[in-house]
């Protein structure tokens, strides 16, 4: 009886130990298949391979966005060039070397040379006839960083066509991003510079009042009283370019009001679909607006950026600064400008009473471009009897409110 029973129980457990395995099996087998499927659901969509699956994040791309800075004239009058004289050349870059800092990440650097760097050729002269070594060009690339370039100005022309095409082909040996507003010929004067920075492309276009010398050709310089070729050009511009920066170089001389003359061309512009005018000429700074236009677009007009390198005799005409903005183009190539900001210069020389009294210009030493913010002691140092907070609230003042002065 009890052999019989073991014999039994024997079965039974075997029995059992056989369908746990079977059903382990089944329920493994089930479970996996299961799980596949599910995951061949989750992973698989229709019209990507399984190379496609793995699902990364990346981060937004940004819209594509120019930094551009813009200074005023650069005047090489005798003070400046004697004060760059080397034992054998000239040295410009060491006027720039405490202002760069406020505009290292611009890509673009706007710079109105005024007059000519033609060189000793065609005779070495500050004002009234202006004309540079040809190292002043060269200087204002690698010391100031200059790259978009304003040669329409009344003192292209001084020393006579020959050393206007001098100066241009100077400039055109360089290399910038984009020169205009002199020109060499007919052809080269229906020409517009154009450049592209981080996908944006920029139409550049130059113009002046006038020319000191009626007998240069008159496509020598840009004048933008020809109305039909101011239409021109900028009509081939804003067809050519995501954006379109105008130089003009108008106004009244060491005047702080924007003229009549000034505020029609700054509306015919805006009309004409410009997007950034950088005014030049008056030797003073002069004020901020924006017009709205019709297309729904906006006009940012810097009216006059004052002075950056010369060595004029007072002290509106010495406060100069550097203009700096943002351009953005958005995925649907709207242009947009934000981030107007103004750094204050202050253009230093030292100069004694008598010196002064007896017009000795040339004895003016130490002539150096500084940063207003940190302008207190060379202040101190010159004649003009004033701070750099009175300064500085003369910016905020002449500029208006639609621009951050720092």
């Amino acid at each position: 009886m009890n052999t019989i029973y073991r014999k039994r129980k024997h079965l039974y457990l075997t029995a059992l130990l056989v369908l746990i395995v079977i059903t382990s099996g089944v329920g493994a087998w089930y479970y996996i298949n299961n799980y596949q499927n599910k995951s061949k659901v989750t992973a698989s969509q229709p019209g990507k391979s399984n190379a496609d699956t793995t699902v990364v994040k990346e981060a937004p791309k940004s819209d594509p966005v120019i930094h551009i800075a813009a200074m005023g004239d650069m005047l090489a009058h005798d003070t400046i060039i004697a004060n760059a004289k080397t034992s054998d050349s000239y040295d410009f870059t060491k006027y720039f070397t405490n202002i760069k800092s406020a505009y290292k990440d611009a890509n673009v650097v706007f710079c109105n040379q005024e007059g000519l760097s033609a060189g000793d050729q065609y005779g070495i002269s500050g004002y009234p006839s202006f004309n540079a070594p040809t190292k002043f060009s060269a200087d204002l690339q690698s010391g100031a960083g200059c790259n978009v370039i304003n040669l329409a100005n009344n003192h292209m022309g001084d020393k006579g066509v020959n050393a206007t095409n001098t100066t241009i082909d100077n400039w055109a040996a360089l290399k910038p991003l984009a020169v205009s507003g002199a020109n060499k010929s007919v052809a080269d004067q229906e020409k517009v510079s154009f450049a592209e920075v981080n996908g944006i492309k920029i139409g550049f276009v130059s113009f002046a009042d006038f020319n000191n010398n009626k007998s240069t050709p008159d496509y020598s310089i840009n004048i933008y009283h020809d109305d039909a070729l101011l239409r021109r050009l900028i009509t081939q511009a804003r067809a050519g370019a995501d954006v379109v920066i105008v130089s003009m170089h108008w106004g009244v001389e060491d005047s702080s009001m924007v003229s009549t003359d000034q505020i029609n061309m700054a509306n015919e512009l805006s009309l004409l679909g410009v997007d950034v005018i950088i005014g030049t000429g008056p030797h003073v700074l002069q004020k901020v607006q924006t017009i709205t236009r019709n297309d729904g677009g906006k006009t940012i007009v810097w009216y006059s950026l004052g002075n950056m390198l010369s060595s004029q005799l007072n002290i509106p005409e010495l406060i100069g600064g550097i203009a700096t903005f943002d351009i953005t183009k958005s995925t649907d190539n709207k242009i947009t400008i934000t981030n107007l900001a103004f750094t204050p210069t202050y253009m230093h020389y030292e100069w004694t009473t008598t010196q002064a009294a007896n017009n000795d210009l040339l004895a003016r030493k130490n002539a150096m471009i500084y940063l207003l913010s940190a302008a207190a002691e060379p202040l101190s140092r010159s004649l003009f009897n004033t701070t750099v907070a009175e300064q500085k609230q003369y910016v905020v003042d002449v500029l208006g409110s639609e621009v951050t002065v720092k």
